[in-house]
């Protein structure tokens, strides 16, 4: 059986909210009912015109999530997601909706940032290293992996890349953290990892994510 992905970053309210961010868009295509709109006439095609869809969705937020939720329900849908962030962008984060008739074997919801101070070694800290170690707070970003039954075998991830680009090193070590859990996580499996990265296939990040044994790069 073919499995078909789609993913969408669906923009948080509280950015769309701010027009001088977006000063080539009409003030009321921003607004939040008629992005709402859209996003759902797009969700239905893809669900209602293509067989075993699965979506991926960055930037949910707090103010959408319950039309999220009635919305996939009513297309038989489960949505699985985790709302990371905070006041300031209406608690954004990122969700994976499947078929209810779907069979999991496992569930991970893992946060970036967490995960990478998890791993990391106490070391002394100097202005550089508090500097690093706020801006990966300041990421703690989240990745979603689902483990599917037959007849698909595969796993599936989606995953938000923060927007440093004033600190591409932090990109970096997200990339390669993030690879590294779905090779973990997927086992053997066949997985697909879907996603706003943020950044192009001639970007350092996009070579430690896709090439293996990526080592050209310095922290």
């Amino acid at each position: 059986m073919t499995v078909r992905v789609v993913s969408y970053n669906i923009l948080v309210p509280s950015y769309s909210d701010k027009p001088e961010i977006y000063s080539k868009c009409q003030p009321e295509f921003l607004k939040t009912d008629y992005r709402w709109n859209l996003i759902r006439s797009q969700l239905v095609q893809e669900i209602q015109n293509h067989e075993n869809t699965i979506i991926c969705l960055q930037e949910l937020s707090l103010t959408l999530l319950p039309e999220f939720e009635l919305f996939f329900r009513q297309l038989n849908y489960t949505l699985f997601h985790h709302l990371y962030g905070g006041r300031h962008n209406d608690c954004m984060g990122t969700g994976i909706a499947i078929p209810a008739s779907t069979e999991l074997n496992s569930l991970y919801i893992i946060r970036i940032g967490d995960h990478i101070h998890s791993i990391s070694k106490p070391r002394k800290k100097n202005e550089n290293s508090l500097t690093s170690e706020c801006n990966l707070n300041e990421s703690d970003t989240q990745e979603i992996l689902l483990d599917t039954l037959d007849p698909w075998e595969t796993a599936m991830g989606t995953y938000h890349m923060p927007c440093l680009y004033k600190d591409r090193d932090v990109m970096l070590i997200h990339s390669s953290i993030v690879k590294d859990l779905m090779f973990h996580l997927a086992g053997r499996q066949n997985f697909i990892l879907a996603g706003d990265f943020n950044f192009d296939p001639a970007d350092i990040c996009y070579k430690a994510l896709t090439e293996k044994n990526y080592l050209n790069c310095r922290l």
